[in-house]
C-alpha cells in the first residue's frame, strides 16, 4: 500500500464567496507545491461544474479519476433542513446524477448557477438515506463551527440526536478549521467515527487549498479504497490528520454576533471576588479581568450557552443588546463528557500545522495575504527544498535554515508545540505570536 495526501472538501466558482479562478488547472498547480495527491472536486452536484468535471477528468484503469497527474474524488457539500452541512463523496458520475435527481424536488437552488452548496428541505436522516442508497459516503462538515454545523450552539450534542436511525450510515466527521483531535475526542459519541481534516477551500492558493489534509494508507487513490479507509478495513486507514492549530481558526474563541469582537479573560491582581463587569474594549477584543479568571471564564461560558450574555461594546456603541456566541472551544466545553481527550485506539495522530505562507508573513511582518514578496520566498523554498508538507513536517530544520533561518525557527517551534497564538474568532483568523 501507499500513502496519499488528500484534501476531500473544497468548492467551485458556483458557490458564494469563492474565487472565480478556482479551476482544475489552478488547483493542480497548488497541489504539486503542497504535496497533495488526492483532491475533492467540490460542488459536483451543480450542473455546470458537473459538466466541467465530466469533460476534464479521466477514468484511469484502476478506477481513479485524474487530471494532469492529480487524482480527484467526486465531492459536494449540502445543507439540510436543520442547517447542518454535510460533505458527500461519490463513487462515480451516475451516482452524482442519481442524487441530484432525487434532491432536486426538495431544493430551490441545486440546479442553479449558485447551487454549488445546495440547500435541501430534508432532515439530516432523510438526506443521509438518499445519499447512502446511491452508494455515496456522507459526514458532517466543519462539525463544531458556530454556523451551519451539527454541534453549533443550541443544536445537537450527539451524532444520534442529529441523524436518528441513520447515524450508523455516517462514515466520517470533518473537524473543521477551529477543532483538532484533542478537542473532538472529548465527546464520547465520536469515539467510533473516523475524523477527516479538510480545507473547505474557497480559493486555489496555497494559503487555502490543502491547509488541512489527511494522510491515507491505500492501495490506489480510488473511492473504494477511501471508503475502506474510513471504515478502517483491509489495512486501509487514515494515518495522520493535519490542520491549522485550532487557535488559528476563524471560530475558536467566543465572540459578539454583531461586532465580531472576541471575548478573552486575564488575571486581575488584588481582587478576591469574581466579577464580570470589569472589562476594556479594543477594536478586536473585549477583555474581562478577574482574580480567578479561569473560574470567571467558566461562569461566563455557562451564561453565554444560555443566551444570557450580551456585548458591552454594542450596548455602548449602538445601544443594542447583542448576544455573545460560543466559539468552538467553549461549545466543546459545554457538550463534552471528558475534561481531557480520550483517544480511541484507532485514532491517528494530529499535527497542528501553520501554512508556510503564514509563517513567512509572520517572519517578514507582512499583513497582506497576497504579498508578492511572500509568494517569491514561498516559491523559492518549494523549488529548493521540496513540497510544503515535507518542509513543515519532515525536512530537517538544519536544511531549512540554510534557505530561510527565521522560517526554520518557527517550523521548529511549531513542531515542538512552543508557539504562542492570538486566538481567532468571529470570522477572523488567529495569529502567530512567536518572536524570532
Amino acid at each position: 500500500m501507499d500513502i496519499f495526501n488528500a484534501d476531500l472538501h473544497i468548492h467551485s466558482p458556483h458557490s458564494i464567496a469563492v474565487s472565480k479562478s478556482l479551476n482544475f488547472d489552478n488547483m493542480i498547480h497548488t497541489c504539486k507545491k503542497k504535496g497533495l495527491n488526492i483532491l475533492g472536486t467540490g460542488d459536483i452536484l451543480q450542473p455546470k461544474w458537473l459538466k466541467y468535471a465530466e469533460s476534464n477528468l479521466t477514468k484511469e484503469p484502476n478506477g481513479a479519476f485524474s487530471y494532469k497527474g492529480i487524482n480527484f474524488i467526486l465531492q459536494a457539500e449540502i445543507e439540510d433542513r436543520e442547517s447542518v452541512h454535510e460533505v458527500v463523496l461519490f463513487p462515480d458520475f451516475s451516482s452524482v446524477r442519481e442524487v441530484q435527481e432525487k434532491l432536486a424536488p426538495h431544493s430551490k437552488n441545486i440546479l442553479d448557477e449558485w447551487g454549488g452548496r445546495a440547500r435541501v428541505n430534508l432532515s439530516p436522516s432523510e438526506l443521509v438515506d438518499i445519499v447512502t442508497d446511491a452508494g455515496a459516503l456522507v459526514g458532517p462538515a466543519h462539525a463544531f463551527t458556530p454556523f451551519k454545523s451539527i454541534f453549533r450552539q443550541n443544536k445537537f450534542q450527539t451524532l444520534e440526536a442529529c441523524y436518528q436511525d441513520a447515524f450508523k450510515k455516517v462514515s466520517f466527521l470533518e473537524l473543521g478549521l477551529s477543532a483538532n483531535t484533542n478537542l473532538a475526542d472529548r465527546l464520547d459519541c465520536l469515539k467510533n467515527i473516523t475524523f477527516l481534516s479538510n480545507s473547505d477551500a474557497h480559493s486555489e492558493g496555497p494559503r487555502a487549498l490543502g491547509r488541512e489534509f489527511n494522510k491515507l494508507d491505500l492501495d490506489n487513490p480510488t473511492f473504494e479504497e477511501i471508503q475502506l479507509a474510513l471504515v478502517r478495513k483491509g489495512g486501509r486507514k487514515v494515518t495522520l490528520n493535519v490542520g491549522l492549530h485550532p487557535k488559528l481558526g476563524k471560530y475558536y474563541n467566543m465572540f459578539c454576533n454583531k461586532c465580531r469582537r472576541r471575548i478573552i479573560f486575564e488575571k486581575l491582581k488584588n481582587q478576591s471576588e469574581i466579577v464580570l463587569n470589569q472589562f476594556f474594549i479594543t477594536e478586536d477584543f473585549i477583555t474581562y479581568r478577574a482574580n480567578n479568571y479561569e473560574k470567571a471564564k467558566i461562569e461566563y461560558i455557562n451564561q453565554v450557552s444560555k443566551n444570557k450574555m450580551t456585548c458591552p461594546a454594542c450596548n455602548e456603541e449602538l445601544n443594542k443588546k447583542v448576544k455573545i456566541k460560543l466559539g468552538v472551544r467553549e461549545r466543546i466545553e459545554i457538550i463534552s463528557q471528558h475534561k481531557v481527550p480520550k483517544h480511541p485506539d484507532h485514532r491517528p495522530p494530529y499535527i497542528n500545522a501553520i501554512p508556510l505562507v503564514d509563517i513567512i508573513r509572520s517572519v517578514k511582518n507582512i499583513k497582506s495575504t497576497n504579498s508578492k514578496i511572500v509568494s517569491k520566498i514561498y516559491d523559492t523554498m518549494i523549488e529548493k527544498l521540496g513540497d510544503e508538507f515535507s518542509i513543515l513536517v519532515d525536512i530537517p530544520i538544519d536544511e531549512i535554515k540554510k534557505k530561510e533561518e527565521h522560517v526554520a525557527e518557527i517550523i521548529r517551534a511549531f513542531r515542538n508545540d512552543e508557539i504562542q497564538y492570538t486566538p481567532g474568532g468571529g470570522g477572523t483568523y488567529g495569529e502567530i505570536k512567536l518572536e524570532v
